[in-house]
């Protein structure tokens, strides 16, 4: 079979859902196999089996196909660890790593393309995350800091640096106010103040922005890779067919 034939498989549309729904399907056996009644059921053992070796199939398929190529894309590499990390023996000492084999879920990243995208996006959105990961930490010590100067002799949550930054972390998901700040307003008449203003700039200010952020990338991300329609996703299949009928012409012309 010829390395065209087996690339214009593997692209194939038909060929790619079906690789999805196999995932979707382990992803499911995985899952029934955290019952202990489930556990090491000989079905789902052979299943399990089955799943890999298509998997370990496809990913030959691909290496085959794209020859070099396969190794300079990193969504490549990623589907080829998961596969080669199925391996790994899950028994006697390695039986933790029984884990590992939940990483085949992750190769819902690398084929759906929406997912890969949003993937793209944050990776894009890292330089801009992390300075707003540092302004938020700057912001925080802030806070921490100043409650423990005045809270700290009215409330265990700001006693020390270490209470004060779980409590203030808590109020920063959204939870504890009523446990950590209600007590602290009874006591200090200006808790609620200072604490209502913290909450203002680290969760409506601070958290917005990187929603901001990643929202800018995935839109860069989305005008940069463009998914195709239905109409042009099958004018590049009836394409790519003209271009094996043309290459077999060829090949025949030649002979």
């Amino acid at each position: 079979m010829s390395r065209s034939t087996v690339r214009a498989l593997v692209e194939h549309r038909t060929f790619q859902n079906v690789i999805i729904a196999i995932i979707v399907l382990n992803a499911i056996m995985i899952g029934v196999q955290t019952y202990r009644r489930f556990e090491g059921l000989p079905v789902l053992v052979a299943l399990d089996v089955i799943v890999l070796a298509i998997f370990t199939i496809e990913i030959l398929l691909r290496m085959y196909a794209h020859g070099w190529k396969f190794f300079r894309d990193g969504w490549s590499w990623f589907d080829l660890l998961v596969v080669l990390v199925s391996y790994i023996p899950s028994g006697g000492a390695f039986q933790v790593l029984r884990v590992l084999r939940v990483l085949r879920v992750l190769r819902l990243l690398t084929s759906v393309p929406t997912l890969r995208r949003v993937v793209g996006a944050l990776i894009t959105a890292i330089p801009g995350i992390a300075s707003i990961g540092a302004l938020l930490v700057i912001i925080m010590y802030v806070f921490i800091v100043a409650c423990t100067m005045l809270f700290g002799a009215h409330s265990p949550y700001f006693a020390d640096l270490g209470a004060s930054t779980v409590s203030l972390f808590m109020l920063l998901v959204g939870d504890g106010w009523g446990l950590i700040v209600q007590p602290l307003g009874d006591t200090v008449p200006f808790a609620w103040p200072f604490m209502i203003v913290y909450g203002v700039v680290s969760t409506f200010v601070i958290l917005n922005l990187f929603i901001a952020v990643t929202t800018e990338a995935l839109q860069q991300q989305t005008h940069s890779d463009p998914e195709p329609s239905l109409v042009e996703a099958r004018i590049l299949d009836e394409l790519r067919l003209v271009r094996e009928e043309v290459g077999s012409l060829r090949q025949e012309g030649e002979r």
